[in-house]
Parts: C-alpha cells; sequence; structure tokens
C-alpha cells in the first residue's frame, strides 16, 4: 500500500502541469461514450423501419406509401454517431501520447538531476547496468504503460457507465444479474494484477543485471581479446539472458491474460 502511495505521488507530480488536456480528454471520451452508448438504438430504429418499408412495398395496397426517407434519415444518424466516436477517441488519444511523451521526458530529466546528487557509495552498490536501466528500459516501459493505460482507463470507466446506464434502462433485472459478476471479475483482475507487478519487477531486475554484465564486458572487451577470454564471456552472458527470458516469458504471460479472462466472463454474462 505504501508503495502504491508513492507511486500515486510520483504520477501526480509530472502529471499535474497537463490538467487542462486531461479535463479536454474526459469531454471527448463522455462524448465518445454517449455516443457508443446511444447508436445502437438508431440501429435497432433503422431495422424496423426498413421491415416497414419492405412489408409495405409487398402490398401493393401501401406500395405507394413504401419510401426509405425514414429509414434515410436515421442510417444517416447512426453512422454520425459512430463518426463523433471515432472522432473522439482519436483526439483523445493524440492529447494522452502527449501527456505521455511530454511527461516522460519529464521524468528522464528530473532522474538524471537525482543521480548527481546521489553519494559515492550508491555507485559502488550499483552496477552501471543497473543504473542505465533505469534511463532506458524502465522509463520505456513507464512510457509504454502510460501511453495505453491512460487511454483505457478513460474509455473503461465511461463505457461501464454509459453500459450500466443503458442496462438498467432497458431491463433492471438483467442488469442486476450481470452485475452479480462484477466482484469475481475484480477478485481475479487484482490476482492477475499482483503476479504481473511482481513478474515485471523481477523482469526489471534481470535486465538491470544483464545490462550490468553486457557493460562490464563491453569495457573490458580489449582485455577478453588480448587474453582470449572471449568462450568465457559468452558463457557468463547465458545465465542473465536464461534468466531475462524466462522473467519477461512470465511477465507477458501475466500481463497478456487479463483481457482474455475479461473477455470470456463477459461472455458468461
Amino acid at each position: 500500500m505504501k508503495d502504491l502511495k508513492n507511486a500515486g505521488k510520483f504520477y501526480a507530480h509530472y502529471l499535474k502541469p497537463y490538467w487542462i488536456e486531461f479535463l479536454i480528454t474526459t469531454i471527448l471520451v463522455g462524448i465518445s461514450t454517449w455516443a457508443i452508448v446511444v447508436a445502437p438504438t438508431y440501429m435497432g430504429r433503422a431495422i424496423e423501419e426498413l421491415a416497414t418499408y419492405v412489408q409495405q412495398w409487398m402490398n401493393p395496397a401501401t406500395r405507394a406509401q413504401a419510401t426509405f426517407t425514414t429509414f434515410n434519415h436515421t442510417l444517416a444518424i447512426f453512422v454520425l454517431l459512430y463518426i463523433i466516436d471515432a472522432t473522439s477517441i482519436l483526439i483523445s488519444s493524440l492529447l494522452l501520447s502527449k501527456i505521455s511523451g511530454y511527461s516522460t521526458g519529464t521524468m528522464r530529466v528530473g532522474l538524471f538531476r537525482k543521480m548527481q546528487r546521489m553519494k559515492v557509495n550508491y555507485f559502488d552498490s550499483h552496477s552501471d547496468g543497473d543504473i542505465l536501466s533505469r534511463f532506458t528500459s524502465d522509463l520505456d516501459n513507464i512510457f509504454n504503460a502510460m501511453n495505453q493505460a491512460l487511454i483505457e482507463i478513460f474509455l473503461s470507466g465511461a463505457q461501464f457507465i454509459g453500459i450500466i446506464w443503458m442496462m438498467f434502462t432497458q431491463n433492471a433485472t438483467l442488469a442486476w444479474i450481470t452485475m452479480a459478476s462484477t466482484p469475481v471479475a475484480i477478485g481475479l483482475s487484482a490476482f492477475v494484477m499482483h503476479q504481473a507487478s511482481v513478474s515485471v519487477d523481477r523482469q526489471q531486475d534481470d535486465i538491470g543485471r544483464l545490462n550490468g554484465y553486457i557493460n562490464e564486458q563491453i569495457t573490458g572487451q580489449k582485455m577478453l581479446i588480448t587474453n582470449g577470454l572471449q568462450q568465457e564471456s559468452v558463457a557468463g552472458f547465458q545465465p542473465y539472458n536464461a534468466a531475462v527470458r524466462k522473467s519477461n516469458l512470465r511477465g507477458q504471460i501475466w500481463s497478456g491474460i487479463l483481457n482474455p479472462l475479461l473477455m470470456g466472463l463477459s461472455l458468461l454474462n
């Protein structure tokens, strides 16, 4: 819990300057959610009006009254709603990508400044590769996670509220049945996220050790060649590489299992 609180303060510090972009994104996501929730009702109306047209056209007595005007109008609204949805999502994604890029750039500058204030014993207790990974793989992972997670957080939250509202307006009984599975989904999500967090942390530690070994070997490359220690260097590289491969596989499995799991639960509903 303490780590989560510290992480929240860390991200809040770097994301606070972009509150205007977040506000615009919230409005756009709200518009997108409204469009995507309302659109199916117009699709239903369009199908009903098309069926009415076919019935009128098939009957010689009412064939003269058959017209596509109402159907075309409803279909145009349906298409317009999806255009609004796509446009809102596009602009929101661009804004959040900008936030991710600029904020991680500021993080990199702040991290470099902090490194200049560290004492000598920190550099003695950490390998060069471990320190280097803070500026490369760690910040790249933060950028990728923010770039993907920010839009998902906004969309998932807004769509959850919108879909719940739509379900209760259509059929409250079925809505309550669907809501009954929500605690199960939350519990499974929490378990998977915990496992993914542990796996990703282990992956970053292994990458740091691998980078440290590679940096040491590159620094002493001339000595290795002079003394004919290339094979020993390769043999020493193998355990680090195997550890990264295993932790990376575990991290990818736990990180990628959440969406299929939730999709399966949604099919059960």
